[in-house]
């Protein structure tokens, strides 16, 4: 495989060409003018011109420092060569689609008034094996051109405004180092962890999310950079000491509804050119089946008073596309083989090392 930009594995490659399919004009811009648009008049200083963009903070959150990019669109630009050109001024996210509409403040606050409404009526409900919901299948996430939390939908700015100071730092530090210095320190491309909310990210979504579920557990298994395995304990505590990276999740059945509160979660990143979270992160999901059995609605509400300065929310259906006696799917195990053949070279970008390469380590031979 010869040098990249952002290295990924050949099924992340493919899964992202189809995802670009599915999103159609949503796959991102095509401007690769560094003009303006008509009307528009840039910043004395922007992302792209920039001397030191610690010092250009009351620029950060006008939509023009990023030129009216998304932050996906800056995270392709080198790719896409239009590196300083100008995006959509007119497209964006309201703030009200992207803030929780719920008034909780905290996650245990959240949870506590879902588990009170069930207990009004009798619950929570306990199932046994007979009276179980029926989930059990593989599923694939509808409704792209919603997902705020890919990126692809809002100004980089108004992400930037819902992220509290240290934060939003954190995230003009990765979109400039991504796209001016052309150095992405992409998660995959060393191997580390997925992390909890790229659960949520576009490249997460790969592949099909195999439900399994138990009077005691729904687990969720999906993967393409990373393996993602997620369980839903029913009727337990957070007994978790030490932050997990997919954190530790909680839940009890409200009749058919699931709710779940995940907590002790290990702070990291997104995606790419978006924003870091904390290790303050919590999340109140609650998946809600269709009357025809064929689709789970998925609120989330993202709770992190260090990271945000009020709770995120989105909505993704989940559409049933086999059950689990499909004769012909299996789930890939996805196991990273990049981290020893990437290395970091005196300019601090991550440089891939080919066969025949000093260091080079090739994962399908034999140990010597």
């Amino acid at each position: 495989m010869a040098r990249t930009f952002g290295l990924m594995t050949l099924a992340v490659m493919i899964s992202l060409a189809t995802l670009g399919a599915q999103l159609g004009p949503q796959g991102g811009p095509t401007n690769k003018g560094t003009t303006p648009p008509p009307g528009v008049t840039p910043l004395p200083v922007d992302l792209f011109t920039s001397k030191n963009f610690y010092l250009d903070e009351k620029y950060w959150l006008d939509k023009r420092y990023a030129r009216c990019n998304s932050p996906r669109a800056l995270t392709d630009m080198v790719r896409d060569q239009r590196f300083g050109a100008w995006g959509d001024c007119n497209m964006d996210r309201a703030v009200d689609k992207i803030v929780s509409p719920y008034p909780y403040k905290t996650a245990e606050e959240h949870y506590n008034a879902l588990l009170a409404k069930a207990k009004e009526h009798g619950g929570p409900t306990k199932h046994t094996r007979a009276t179980l919901p029926n989930w059990d299948g593989h599923y694939r996430r509808l409704n792209p051109e919603e997902q705020w939390v890919w990126g692809r939908n809002l100004q980089t700015a108004t992400m930037l405004s819902l992220l509290t100071p240290e934060y939003r730092k954190r995230m003009v530090q990765q979109n400039y180092h991504e796209v001016v210095n052309n150095s992405p320190q992409w998660d995959a491309s060393f191997c580390y962890p997925e992390g909890f909310m790229r659960w949520w990210a576009e490249a997460s979504l790969g592949g099909d999310i195999e439900v399994t579920m138990t009077p005691d557990q729904v687990q969720f298994l999906s993967g393409i950079a990373d393996n993602f395995l997620r369980r839903v304990l029913i009727g337990r505590q957070h007994v978790m000491k030490v932050p997990q990276w997919y954190g530790e999740t909680v839940g009890f059945w409200d009749g058919n509804t699931l709710i779940a509160w995940t907590a002790n979660v290990q702070g990291w990143t997104l995606s790419h050119s978006m924003f870091e979270f904390s290790n303050d992160m919590e999340t109140i999901e609650t998946f809600t089946p269709s009357a025809d059995g064929k689709t789970i609605t998925v609120d989330t509400t993202f709770y992190d008073p260090q990271a945000f300065t009020r709770p995120l929310h989105t909505v993704t259906p989940w559409q049933l596309r086999t059950p689990l006696s499909d004769p012909d799917w299996r789930f890939n195990f996805v196991e990273c083989r990049v981290q020893s053949t990437i290395v970091n070279g005196p300019d601090g970008r991550p440089t891939e090392l080919i066969p025949g390469e000093p260091g080079f380590i090739d994962y399908f031979g034999r140990p010597r």
